[in-house]
């Protein structure tokens, strides 16, 4: 699937040089007014060169600065500052959504799923925020019948890796891909044999150098509101799909059913006697 100009800029930001980090900066916080501007222009406001932008666009997969504009104007529809807050809540959420599924790739989803089926254990890391997105994918799983346990201390994590081994799968969470304790903790993991996966914002980071598959997902920080405090939507979204690939399967599919009418009748049954 062909990505957006944002998610190419998000996706390369650490590979850019300090300059045109700052020129990708100032283009997230200004993206409707870009297209208003010439090279000249964009530079001046930048305190760049007219060079420094053209190699900019060219790493972002532009072939020029007016590539880069008509991709950008396609995708630069922020509402305006006096929208309301239910306006501003839906583009978010849309634009997270869009941009989310632009990022994936088929094959590395059907491989993870792959990868999980096949695991002895699965073991998903995440600390903060991302702790409880581990513990919900761990939660949906044991109802597979899926041997999984979600880590969220920093020293349990490392304890847990120093365990694994080549028949063992790690998930790592972490929007940034520079959660020092997430990238120790696979490392060691990997270092067993283990099997390790990442779902984070960037690529070449530490967390995603260590991976051997990774599934990307927006940064809030391109949505230019500070305000906005879910960081975790894309990656429930990414855990969705996954959780719906793997009931593909006949008899996990089985194994959850059973589940959810057993715990259903087991409600029933506490309600007669209350």
């Amino acid at each position: 699937m062909h990505r957006s100009i944002l998610d190419e800029l998000q996706l390369h930001y650490h590979d850019l040089s300090q300059k045109e980090k700052e020129i990708a900066d100032y283009i997230v916080q200004h993206k409707n007014s870009i297209q208003n501007m010439n090279i000249r222009e964009l530079a001046d406001h930048t305190h760049s060169s007219t060079s420094t932008i053209t190699r900019f666009c060219k790493k972002i997969q532009c072939d020029s600065f007016v590539d880069f504009k008509i991709r950008l104007s396609r995708e630069a529809d922020k509402p305006s500052g006096d929208s309301n807050s239910f306006t501003k809540v839906q583009y978010i959420y849309n634009e997270i959504i869009n941009s989310t599924t632009d990022m994936m790739h088929k094959e590395d989803f059907e491989n993870v799923v792959q990868m999980i089926k096949n695991a002895h254990r699965v073991q998903v890391y995440g600390l903060g925020s991302s702790g409880l997105s581990a513990l919900e994918f761990k939660y949906r799983l044991m109802r597979m019948n899926i041997t999984i346990d979600a880590i969220t201390d920093s020293h349990m994590m490392i304890m847990s890796a120093a365990l694994l081994n080549e028949n063992d799968l790690i998930i790592g969470l972490s929007n940034s891909g520079q959660t020092t304790e997430i990238i120790d903790a696979l490392t060691i993991g990997k270092r067993n044999g283990a099997t390790t996966i990442s779902i984070t914002n960037y690529k070449h980071t530490p967390l995603t150098d260590i991976s051997d598959i990774s599934l990307f997902t927006p940064s809030l920080h391109r949505m230019g509101d500070t305000h906005f405090i879910n960081s975790q939507l894309a990656i429930i979204y990414v855990l969705d799909v996954l959780s719906m690939l793997l009931l593909n399967d006949e008899e996990l599919y089985r194994k959850r059913q059973n589940t959810l009418e057993t715990l259903f009748e087991k409600v029933k049954e506490d309600r007669k006697k209350s």
